[in-house]
């Protein structure tokens, strides 16, 4: 069943603390709520607090217990839900030994596998969320943990809205979720450290073991509403026990400066001093962020339902301005996918490596759909792929892109090139790919960055490039595309290519080869234009002395001159179809044959998608003779039947 068992420490809690119990009695699985009140001693991992000039003042609790009305509201809601909700507390006039004696106290209570999820007083929660959660947890049983971000509160309508500065730093921010097994022990509290004994005696940490990564859980919209500075009380709480001198008055200054921001942003470090970074506070509404939580005329604070329906734009506004991902997932085969794809609805695909690149993605385009049917599909692409582009059926949109191939990483094109992505296209994506292995990777995985998509999938390079590590701008790598695809479905991806064509191409296609000689095969000859006199001239001419063997000549406009050359020394052999057909007319054509010798772009880059056979020809053949190509032809068609 895997219930779930919440872990909240508190003193003062009050008025968060009322949330989390109404959001908890809506989840259709078994759950349990484990408090534990009271005050902690400023020793172990909370002594920094004591360094600072925190202090624990008489009139900062009741008796070693919260002094605002929290420690009555447990009370009431534990007489409630006696099989659900547990108290945990030191006698009266009594303080925790630190935080991790807090944490430590409900342990012996959680006898069952679990989810152990720690949900501090001010962190919100919805119960979709929470179900989502556990959901990924059941699809995937290796993960031993799970990392989120979140929206930082400094005001009442006020967040933080940069990752990797206060409030969000993806280092060690915000581990929350852990599998639980019986025997699990805490070895700190800030940060979480959740340990299991392993058979040789060490230590295994649950949160570095096999976590659910940041970029992962805000696929599934799982990023919470952290109300840390929302009230004066609380600043006032942390000015004292943290030793934050003067926070309230500076807390009160930020209020009053977010005021009048507007659509601006604040830099955090302004106002609260204990904050060195590039923290910068906005308001919610500008964030993209629906408080959970909110004031009322009176000053008191109401909860409001959140909208139905997860949705991954606040994750996107959040990740918008992230750099590169602090951990990175290795896509293994057979295992089910790392994050839930229902909420993906709009992807980027990056193919700068030109009509080749496009033909040989076009089995993960297919597959990208299959797995996405409802996601809007963005294609970047160079000029020269917008024929194979408009025959696409799996793309919404194309966008151009000036050929990169072997341009330096600080190359002012490059640069203008980054700059317009990122103005144009930044927080346009759940997710993005590049199913390219080639050395030019690397530019588009920075491209990819540049969109701020929070998923960036592409195949690992494994070293630096001109200047660019490739792999350091993406959160999930694999090996090939096929490795890619299953990061997508829970099924076998095919990532075969195909070639696409039209109504008017099929028409076109028809049309010329009804001109030929009917024959037993049809062998489609690349041709360029230094192709003359070489060795594929003479392979025509042996092949047209087969009698069984139909050539149809193809390539651009400069290899007119050598099919002209060619159909004259074969006869009524040979189809001359150079310059005859647009592109789409050309796919038609190259899948009406059945094996393909030559070179030239585009039809070399069709043939291969299509899969025809490159008998005798082909990079691993090098340069071979006539005799040779004709020979290997020879022996594949005698091994096929009619």
């Amino acid at each position: 069943m895997l219930p779930v068992h919440f872990l909240t420490i508190v003193l003062n809690g009050d008025p968060f603390i009322r949330y989390h119990l109404e959001v908890f009695r809506q989840l259709p699985f078994p759950w349990h709520w484990h408090v534990v009140e009271g005050v902690a001693e400023q020793v172990r991992d909370s002594s920094w607090c004591a360094q600072r000039g925190g202090r624990v003042p008489q009139d900062l609790h009741r008796d070693g217990r919260s002094s605002d009305g929290t420690s009555q509201y447990l009370d009431r809601i534990a007489a409630e839900e006696p099989g659900r909700v547990s108290v945990y507390r030191k006698p009266p006039g009594m303080f925790w030994q630190g935080k991790v004696e807090m944490v430590t106290a409900p342990l012996a209570a959680m006898t069952e596998d679990c989810l152990l999820w720690q949900v501090d007083a001010d962190e919100l929660w919805t119960a979709e969320q929470i179900t989502r959660a556990r959901r990924m947890f059941l699809d995937s049983p290796s993960r031993t943990a799970a990392l989120y971000l979140c929206h930082f509160f400094v005001g009442p309508s006020l967040v933080l809205d940069r990752l990797d500065q206060y409030g969000n730093y993806r280092a060690y921010e915000w581990l929350r979720t852990w599998r639980y097994r019986p025997g699990d022990f805490w070895h700190s509290h800030v940060p979480p450290r959740l340990m299991r004994p392993q058979p040789d005696g060490s230590d295994l940490e649950l949160g570095a073991a096999n976590p659910f990564l940041h970029e992962e859980t805000a696929a599934g919209g799982l990023v919470f509403q952290h109300f840390a500075y929302a009230t004066r009380e609380q600043v006032a709480f942390k000015e004292i026990y943290y030793g934050y001198d003067g926070a309230v008055g500076r807390w009160d200054a930020l209020q009053a400066a977010g005021r009048a921001v507007g659509n601006g942003t604040l830099p955090l470090r302004d106002f609260f001093p204990w904050v060195t970074d590039a923290a910068t506070v906005s308001r919610a509404e500008h964030a993209m962020v629906e408080p959970l939580a909110r004031p009322d005329a009176e000053g008191g604070w109401g909860f409001v339902p959140p909208a139905r329906g997860a949705s991954t734009a606040p994750a996107v506004a959040l990740l918008r301005n992230s750099g590169p991902a602090v951990r990175r997932r290795t896509l293994v085969p057979g295992e089910p996918p790392p994050f839930p794809t229902d909420l993906i609805r709009s992807v980027g695909v990056f193919l700068p490596d030109g009509v080749g690149g496009v033909l040989g993605a076009s089995g993960v385009l297919r597959e990208l759909r299959r797995a996405l049917p409802l996601a809007r599909i963005t294609v970047f692409a160079t000029p020269d792929a917008e024929a194979a582009f408009a025959l696409c059926p799996y793309v919404n949109q194309r966008v151009t892109l000036p050929p990169l191939k072997g341009r330096a990483p600080d190359d002012a094109l490059v640069t203008a090139v980054r700059q317009e992505i990122g103005q144009q296209f930044s927080g346009a994506f759940d997710l993005t790919i590049n199913p390219h292995r080639g050395e030019d990777a690397s530019f588009a995985n920075r491209l990819m960055q540049d969109t701020g998509a929070p998923l960036r999938l592409g195949c690992r390079v494994g070293r630096p490039v001109r200047g660019y590590y490739a792999d350091a701008f993406l959160t999930h790598v694999a090996p090939t595309p096929a490795g890619l695809l299953g990061a997508l479905t829970a099924g076998e991806p095919d990532p075969a290519t195909e070639v696409w064509t039209s109504p008017a191409g099929e028409r076109a296609a028809a049309a010329l080869l009804a001109e030929g000689v009917p024959a037993r095969w049809r062998c489609a000859v690349g041709l360029s234009a230094s192709v003359g006199a070489g060795s594929l001239s003479e392979l025509c001419r042996r092949l047209a002395a087969r009698g069984d063997t139909a050539l149809i000549l193809v390539g651009d406009e400069a290899a007119r001159g050598a099919a002209a050359r060619i159909a004259g020394e074969t006869g009524s052999a040979c189809l001359n179809a150079v310059g005859r057909l647009g592109f789409d007319g050309l796919c038609a054509l190259l899948r009406r044959c059945d094996l393909f010798v030559g070179t030239g772009t585009p039809a070399e880059d069709i043939a291969v998608a299509a899969r025809l056979p490159m008998v005798g020809t082909g990079p691993e053949h090098g340069d071979p003779t006539a005799e040779a190509m004709e020979n290997a032809i020879a022996a594949w068609l005698a091994g096929r039947a009619w």
